[in-house]
């Protein structure tokens, strides 16, 4: 599958996310102790403790991933009222339909626990849940505007409709222009999201059950990279006075993209602006009972309609201009001396979801015993065509889009077509789980936790493969219509996968005490790994993860301390390798660059140590954290063979993978002051490497936010926010041809480009409740 896997790692937050609509007023000082993470009633209470997601230097709309020492997915995975956004963060990623609000009553992360029982997986996952209706008619607004001109309007209204009926209406709405502006489109990012909930409240509150319609629309066509020098010590330079994020990199003309259809191979062109776009439908309905035992039930059923379309860019490498190649839009010349290669992906697909959830849950002797017996019944259909197209303009800031002739002479804004390969699959997939839990109160000093997830997988479809799974079909696999094997292979598969937790904590004296967790899971290939032209890999992925540490409290610090480790094998991905020919062959010169695209597999361990701590006192609070860690590949031997016959790469077992830091900080100092509260965040990312031989890598930098927040009276409050502070570039990119080099004498002054934090933004939001 030919994606660009962006490693994202955080640590721990405390206040709102700079952009989103979060009433930091709210955080009071009873939720900075949640980096404790222990709970008396841990089967109701399953969150992650003070991880706020929302906080993202990256992004001024999607939650972060925290790291737990493995590398990330393309995005997080967000839970909505117990089920989750998407099935699968591809090709309908949750960010897609999920944009946070005001609709929302309570949004915290689940710890790595609950991460394996109710999806089976290990990672933080962002869990939210929607407001329900009030007897009386009541109501939020609020407004942001920053100072690119990004704006936001979020409202909700909640009442009643009498004898125990109520609603909600939502609706959030973006209009983002970018941190620069583009030729090509006016806004960067347009968000539409409407919701209409009904529900109905039971007598004597033995519960609820309610029905949510929601449209969201998903328009993105960012592009977030610039060019730099990197000076081979770990920083870079500006690269001819361009100024990171607030200078635009795109070509200026391409409004429109040319691409080849996947499946016909005709030439076809697309809007840009709408081959970003995606549309989501949801109905959800919730049912929550509680028995005359005291028991409760809650059952959610949501059925969705995704149509997909993603219009992605992404920078290749910065190559010299061949004389008389390239040419502006009015057939001049292109004389400049650098050419930058865009990679181009447009994504159509579809996501149609049936998926339901269930959990029974009670307490047994007098509270000692908290048990849990959950199930999901999950149907996915889903499908994706990926056209991939290189395109090329000039390196410097508002690049003009530069084309080649064609022997007619006619301009053609690109002349690369799908290179390695494209993308299609159309299947279904159907998971069952069942999944049990029970918090065991032993002794005032002993509690215990443990659990059980045992999950049936199984799906079947269509793609683009070669007849015998490998790698081999010399006809190109992106036009489907000229394969020889007619294009389309069948594929089927049913697995079982298990997932187990284990939770002790133990007081060795008041305040003070013992902590350890086990977390353990299964997972197989699923559909969306049955993309590119070769079989994935069907070995299982193991993933162990265990912590073991103490914990301190009294009325002034709440501190954890753990060692931790974890592993993953069987990690898949994709590397591309690059080569200098030594013989003209295939098309192809001596000394001409030359690259292959093969999948790999291997495994990560990560050995760490964390400290967590909030300190408080009176009207201030700081909370603290150190990580390090030490994140290697193991097992991973990288080799390819080029069309010249040379065949290179590495055995890179126990190097650091790349673009993970070994140490982590986060400070973040709050205080409050009569109708005032003021908060600021430090994140630090010690050094990453660019490549995985380790020879090449990043500095360390900052991530840097505050906000200052006031209550004009119990119904209005404003809100101003600032991201990025210290002006840090954090540059970051990979240089794929020095992906395997041990000689870095010729990446000094190295011309590069790649993405950058989120550039000094400040922000005020006013928030209105009546």
């Amino acid at each position: 599958m030919n994606r660009i896997y962006i490693i994202v790692l955080s640590a721990m937050a405390s206040m709102p996310m700079m952009g989103q609509e979060v009433d930091s007023l709210q955080v009071k000082q009873k939720d900075l102790g949640g980096a404790l993470e222990q709970k008396k009633d841990s089967t109701t209470n399953k969150e992650a403790g003070h991880r706020n997601m929302l906080l993202n230097a990256s992004s001024t709309d999607q939650p972060r991933q925290i790291n737990v020492g493995l590398p990330s997915s393309l995005s997080t995975t967000i839970f909505e009222d117990g089920l989750p956004v998407s099935y699968n963060f591809w090709p309908d990623m949750p960010y897609y339909s999920w944009f946070g609000g005001t609709s929302f009553g309570r949004v915290a992360p689940l710890s790595l626990t609950e991460g394996a029982l109710q999806y089976g997986t290990v990672g933080y996952i962002l869990d939210s849940h929607h407001k329900k209706s009030t007897e009386e008619f009541k109501g939020t607004a609020s407004y942001q505007l920053n100072n690119f001109g990004r704006q936001s309007f979020d409202a909700t209204l909640t009442g009643s409709l009498g004898n125990g009926w109520g609603y909600m209406f939502s609706s959030n709405q973006i209009w983002d222009p970018g941190t620069y502006k583009l030729q090509a489109a006016y806004l960067t990012k347009r968000v539409q999201s409407y919701k209409a909930l009904f529900d109905k409240r039971f007598a004597q509150g033995q519960g609820y059950a309610s029905l949510l319609y929601q449209y969201s629309y998903y328009m993105s066509v960012g592009s977030a990279y610039a060019p730099f020098i990197y000076k081979g010590d770990g920083s870079v330079k500006k690269y001819n006075g361009f100024k990171f994020g607030t200078d635009a990199y795109y070509g200026n003309e391409a409004s429109w993209f040319p691409y080849l259809d996947v499946m016909t191979g005709e030439h076809k062109t697309k809007k840009w602006t709408d081959g970003g776009t995606t549309k989501n439908h949801q109905i959800t309905f919730r049912l929550n009972y509680t028995f005359d035992n005291d028991t409760d039930l809650d059952i959610t059923s949501k059925a969705k309609f995704g149509d997909v379309s993603m219009a992605m860019s992404a920078v290749s490498g910065i190559v010299n201009n061949v004389p008389g190649q390239y040419f502006y839009a009015d057939g001049s010349a292109f004389t400049g001396d650098k050419i930058q290669n865009r990679f181009f992906m447009y994504v159509p697909g579809f996501e149609r979801d049936w998926i339901t959830s269930a959990v029974w849950k009670g307490k047994l002797q007098e509270g000692r015993h908290n048990w849990r017996i959950g199930a999901n019944l999950w149907y996915n259909r889903a499908g994706v065509q990926q056209m991939n197209t290189i395109m090329a303009h000039e390196v410097k800031a508002d690049p003009a889009q530069l084309y080649t002739k064609r022997a007619d002479g006619t301009l053609a804004m690109a002349n690369i077509f799908n290179p390695g390969s494209g993308e299609y699959y159309d299947g279904h997939e159907t998971k069952f789980a069942l999944f049990v839990s029970d918090d065991w109160n032993i002794t005032q000093k002993l509690w215990m936790s443990l659990g059980l997830r045992l999950e049936s997988l199984g799906y079947g479809g269509t793609a683009a493969l070669t007849k015998d799974g490998k790698n081999n079909d010399r006809i190109p696999n992106w036009w489907i219509g000229a394969r020889s094997d007619g294009g389309i292979t069948s594929f089927s598969n049913n697995f079982f996968n298990p997932s187990a937790t284990y939770n002790i904590r133990y007081t060795l004296a008041k305040g003070f005490g013992l902590l350890g967790e086990y977390v353990y899971v299964k997972r197989r290939p699923d559909l969306q790994d049955y993309a590119g032209s070769a079989l994935p890999t069907l070995d299982p992925v193991n993933i162990n993860m265990g912590r073991l540490g103490i914990f301190y409290n009294n009325p002034w610090i709440q501190l954890v301390s753990q060692v931790s480790t974890i592993s993953q094998t069987n990690y898949k991905s994709r590397a591309t390798f690059y080569h200098t020919l030594t013989q003209n062959v295939g098309g192809k010169f001596a000394g001409e660059e030359v690259s292959v695209t093969q999948p790999i597999t291997y495994d990560v361990q990560t050995i760490g140590w964390t400290t967590d701590f909030v300190l408080s006192y009176e009207n201030f609070s700081l909370h603290g954290l150190l990580t390090l860690q030490n994140p290697q590949y193991k097992k991973l031997s990288i080799y390819a063979t080029f069309p010249d016959g040379v065949t290179d790469g590495a055995d890179v077992s126990n190097k650091v993978v790349t673009a993970m830091s070994k140490v982590l900080i986060e400070l973040d100092p709050s205080y409050s002051f009569g109708k005032w509260r003021a908060g600021l965040n430090f994140r630090y990312f010690s050094k990453q490497y660019i490549n995985k031989t380790n020879t090449l890598y990043f500095n360390g930098h900052w991530e840097s936010f505050a906000n200052l927040n006031y209550m004009l009276n119990k119904n209005i409050f404003f809100t101003l926010n600032v991201v990025n502070f210290l002006n840090q570039t954090g540059a970051t990119g990979s240089i794929g041809a020095a992906d395997l080099v041990t000689d870095t004498s010729k990446y000094k002054d190295y011309l590069m480009s790649g993405s950058y934090l989120r550039p000094f933004e400040v922000s005020l939001s006013t928030t209105i409740n009546f």
